[in-house]
């Protein structure tokens, strides 16, 4: 493992983190004491909110009632907030989704809120030293953006020059101070990070959902900024869409190669029992469906059957900027998808749309799709059906400014998984699927793994990440088999952060 990505660890934690730390700063407790969090007083989304601190060790949960929960600040916690300043970090992020988002890097206020942010890097430096987590915290909320600008926005730019020759002191200081510069070259670290910058995308295209912390969190009327999740002008409002796509679509690819075996084999079949092709529900930039594509046609019988057995793909999404993104990876593809707009949560809405646009019934594939289960939408259901969950997440649930509760989130997902059981009985869903870990177990795990930066931006955005084992009893329940031949955990078999699994 190179050195460095532990610090792309931290970072992404970061970028999570330093809205939080901004927000606690500005909301004055006393750290000496406890505080007590109710529905009644605060947005439902302090209980994420306190969660994540928990997570890091900043608080520990004391008492638990059905809507209130104590928390008592840990010694780190209490010292954390009597040291530091972290006001300007909200200026910042609303600052860098202007610089992301409008592509002008010398906006007079983005170096106005970046001298902000290197004067709270300084103070940690000084008060805890440079490799510190809170240290490493702030450095990633900083340089983040910073390295997504050059890498997304101008990928033919020479990072180096253009801070050297172009930007202001204050600018240059920042990757002094954070070694990403030395002796008139990137040092082995910038190289690395901004090499690896697509791993700052997704975390970072919910800087929306952040800058809108202090609402969602202490206003009991909020729903939550992402109360319809699009906007009037079909943007979605908590995030930004195209953004994530990027990184998003970067950053699976590491895990598509462990899918290669099942769907080398499931093509390699007699060409009566293959299904007539591959549809990729939440396809994203397309990068998953292209992968396979290109696996199908080059690695497999099926393709020297093309003639006569085309192979038929289909991508679906719920965000029109990712069909685009999509239709662009395949432009130079002989073999384009059918493309739909498509709810995960609604496979028969997704199965009719299908059949009235391209004559094609969905069950007749085989169904894919990438780190989309925990992102459906919830819709409350009656139900005389009443589940014995022997497993019980430990995370915290909000749908639109609603907490909800751990067994209602459980049942939700037994029951969107029964709603999806006619269409992949024939040949299986193929699905990765991103899990939280215990929130006990996070504050152990700081360094190996982001935990934070997944539980804050899922659970802001009213997503539903649970543990594996949870997630594994939901399926069972649901009637439905995995294929342990095919079975895959990352990063270990005993912190499961990622599952593959072929599911029928």
């Amino acid at each position: 493992m190179n050195k460095y990505l532990k610090d792309i660890f931290l970072h992404l934690d970061g970028i999570a983190m330093a809205p939080i730390y901004e927000l606690i700063n500005t909301e004055k407790y006393n750290y000496k004491d406890s505080i007590t969090i109710t529905s009644a007083e605060y947005g439902d989304y302090v209980f994420i909110l306190f969660n994540i601190l928990k997570a890091q060790n900043i608080v520990r949960e004391f008492s638990n009632s059905d809507n209130e929960i104590i928390y008592k600040w840990t010694d780190y916690g209490k010292d954390l907030f009597s040291k530091n300043s972290f006001l300007g970090i909200r200026d910042y992020y609303i600052s860098c989704i202007n610089i992301l988002e409008n592509k002008d890097l010398d906006s007079e206020s983005f170096f106005k809120t970046t001298n902000s942010m290197l004067t709270i890097y300084k103070n940690c430096i000084l008060h805890y030293g440079q490799n510190s987590l809170i240290t490493k915290h702030i450095e990633g909320a900083m340089i983040a953006p910073i390295l997504i600008y050059y890498k997304y926005n101008n990928p033919e730019v020479d990072i180096f020059q253009d801070i050297l020759n172009n930007r202001k002191d204050d600018f240059l200081k920042l990757f002094l101070i954070a070694n990403l510069i030395n002796n008139n070259t990137l040092t082995d670290k910038g190289q690395y990070l901004l090499s690896k910058s697509y791993a700052y995308g997704v975390t970072d295209s919910y800087m929306r959902t952040f800058i809108n912390l202090k609402d969602l969190c202490f206003n009991p009327d909020s729903k939550g900024c992402i109360d319809e999740k699009i906007s009037n002008n079909s943007q979605e409002a908590h995030v930004n869409r195209a953004l994530n796509v990027w990184g998003s679509g970067k950053s699976h690819t590491t895990y598509f190669k462990h899918i290669d075996k099942y769907v080398i084999d499931i093509f390699n079949k007699p060409i009566e029992q293959q299904p007539k092709g591959i549809a990729d529900m939440g396809c994203g930039d397309g990068s998953f469906l292209y992968h396979l594509n290109d696996l199908v046609r080059n690695k497999t019988l099926r393709g020297t059957l093309l003639d006569s057995h085309p192979l038929l793909l289909i991508g679906a999404d719920f965000n029109k900027a990712a069909l685009d993104e999509t239709s662009k990876m395949f432009s130079k593809s002989k073999n384009k998808p059918m493309t739909v707009l498509a709810d995960i949560s609604k496979p028969d809405e997704y199965d009719k749309k299908i059949k009235l646009k391209y004559s094609q019934d969905i069950s007749n594939f085989l169904n894919v799709r990438s780190f989309l289960d925990h992102n459906r939408t919830y819709k409350k259901e009656l139900s005389s059906i009443q589940y014995n969950f022997k497993n019980i997440t430990s995370n915290s649930f909000v749908w639109k400014g609603e907490k909800l509760s751990n067994y209602v989130i459980q049942e939700n997902l037994v029951n969107h998984f029964k709603k999806w059981k006619k269409y992949i009985s024939k040949y299986g869903l193929l699905v990765l699927e991103l899990h939280s870990i215990e929130i006990d177990k996070i504050h152990e795990n700081i360094g190996r793994l982001p935990m934070t930066a997944y539980i804050a931006t899922h659970g802001f955005s009213d997503q539903f990440i649970i543990e594996y084992e949870v997630y594994k009893e939901c399926l069972d329940l649901a009637e439905l088999n995995i294929n342990e031949a095919y079975e895959k955990l990352f990063p270990s078999i005993d912190t499961k952060m990622i599952s593959i699994n072929l599911i029928n």
